[in-house]
Order: structure tokens, then sequence, then C-alpha cells
């Protein structure tokens, strides 16, 4: 176990935009009327299914299908990956990949040398966690088939950070090859809410709306138990996982399933390094400010440790 807490005053950049999320409201419009949960308002700005097309001008960007499923991949232009990262991303399960994923991943590849295969998995309301789960462990095993050499790594934020942790268990059970690490941004790991230190949180949250995100999680579930590890990991067995990491700030509601996550992974005796950032809000680390650079540098020293072991 490896704990790191960062507590250095916040930049002016991250207050900024504490302050228009709060301005905005964008907590209050969570919360779906439609009972199909279609995509949040707020979000239609940002929601971008498919990578920019000028991120071309920084990396080499790639469509590809499997299985009816879109799979993006990102990789640098002017050397081979020495690692390949499979990135989940994040928006309850009802949202496309975003804007500020793309550039997050676009700065990965950037500072790494990785390749990330991002897949564009199947969301609320047409789909559901049983959809979407023979897709990503098929695309897993294609992964590791391509290239049984070279490490793999899991990589999601929020939703995407939950996804990935219950793909991993989910390989894990069915014997299947692990990933060298599996790296969690801003995990929602629980989609029940039910840790009562939310509540706690919640009032200096501006960004996650708690009744939406209940209501996301049993559209995801579809009538299965809650609280089925593919679906909140954090009731899953912790043993037999490859290493982890988990970034998180205490602004976010999901900091307090985060560190019951951490107190597990110590009962379990699980490998996990955990980044605790105070004052970050949700998702911070895909942004661009000091204290997201200092994730991203955090981050990339992951992916090099990674590839130096498997060398």
């Amino acid at each position: 176990m490896m704990l790191f807490r960062y507590t250095e005053t916040p930049s002016i950049r991250s207050l900024l935009l504490e302050k228009m999320l709060w301005a905005t409201k964008i907590k209050e419009v969570q919360v779906p009327v439609d009972p199909t949960l279609k995509v949040r308002d707020y979000s239609k700005s940002l929601s971008c299914p498919n990578p920019p097309e000028y991120l071309k001008l920084r990396v080499t960007v790639l469509r590809k299908d499997f299985e009816g499923m879109p799979v993006h991949v990102l990789e640098p232009r002017d050397m081979n990956p020495a690692l390949t990262v499979l990135f989940l991303h994040g928006g309850a399960y009802v949202m496309n990949a975003t804007r500020p994923h793309w550039r997050f991943l676009a700065s990965l590849v950037e500072n790494t040398g990785c390749r990330v295969v991002a897949p564009d998995y199947p969301l609320v309301p047409a789909s559901c966690y049983a959809d979407a789960y023979p897709l990503l462990k098929g695309l897993y095993r294609h992964l590791v088939a391509d290239a049984p050499s070279a490490p793999l790594l899991l990589m999601g934020d929020s939703a995407g950070g939950g996804l990935a942790l219950g793909l991993a268990m989910a390989v894990r059970d069915e014997g299947q090859a692990l990933p060298a690490g599996i790296l969690l941004l801003s995990p929602w790991l629980d989609v029940t809410m039910s840790n009562h230190h939310i509540d706690e949180i919640d009032p200096h949250d501006p960004f996650l709306n708690v009744e939406g995100l209940k209501r996301a999680g049993l559209a995801w579930a579809r009538g299965a138990n809650p609280r089925k590890p593919w679906i909140s990991p954090i009731y899953g067995v912790l043993a037999g996982l490859p290493p982890l990491h988990l970034f998180i700030g205490t602004k976010d509601v999901l900091v307090a399933d985060a560190r019951r996550f951490r107190g597990l992974c110590i009962a379990s005796g699980a490998d996990l390094c955990f980044y605790e950032f105070e004052n970050m809000v949700h998702d911070w680390m895909l942004l661009d400010f000091k204290e997201a650079k200092m994730a991203m540098e955090q981050i990339a020293g992951i992916l090099a440790g990674i590839v130096e072991k498997n060398s």
C-alpha cells in the first residue's frame, strides 16, 4: 500500500473551474425527467464519441470495429508503442466519451509513447452491463493474443474506472492472462451510492448529483443485483488482482467509496497505490491546470515502471 496525499493550496485555475461548476448549476440538471435516461443537457457541448480531427496533428488516430463495437486507437506518430492501454471512458454509463477524454488520451500518448485502445462500449438506455461485458472481454482477449509479450494496462475514469476494475475481476475469474496493472481515475465503484459518508461530501461536490447516479446505476444493472461485482466492483474479491493505482479528489462524492476501497485493499493485502488530491473535483485529472499536469506526470511514471518491469 502506498498513499500519496496532495494538500497544497489549490491552483487558481482549479478554483475557477469549481466556481464555474457551481455557477452553471451543472449538478442540478443531472437528474433526468425522461425515464430512458437520455444524455444530460449539460453534456451535449462536450460529448464527442469520435476523436476530434485536430488530434491527428498530434497522434496517429485509427478507427476499428470489434464485433460491431467501434474502437478508437491512438498511437505515437514517431515510435513503436511499448505498452497498450485499454481505456474505458466515464459518463455514468449514459454518455459517450467527451472532448476532455480525447485531449487527455492524446496527452497520455505523447507523454508515455503508449498505444491507447478506447472502445465505444454499449450504454444505457439501449444496453446494460450484460451487453457490454461480452464485448469488452472479447476485445481484451484479442489485445492479449495480438501482442502476448507486450504489457497491457486497464485504465478508466468514473464509470469507466468501475468498469475497468470489474473487467479485471472477470478476466481473472476466467483464468485469462492478467493485465500488467489497473489505473482508476475518480472511479465509480458502487452504483448503489449507499455509503453514508457520501452525505458528508455531497455539499462540497459541485459536479456529481447523487440521485442522478443512483438512477443511472439501476438502469445499468437492469434488474440485476446492483452489488454484483461486474456492476459495483467494490463488492468483488480483490485477491489475485494486478497492481492497482487510484486517483481521486476530496470534493468528489466518489471519494467516500474510494477510501472504503482503500481499506478493503489493506485488509485483503491487495497492491494499491492511492493518490488523493485535496480540493479537487470529479475527473480533474482530465483537465488542464497544475494538479492535472501533476497527475499526468505520476501516471506517466506508472506506465514507465510497467514497461521497465516487463522489458
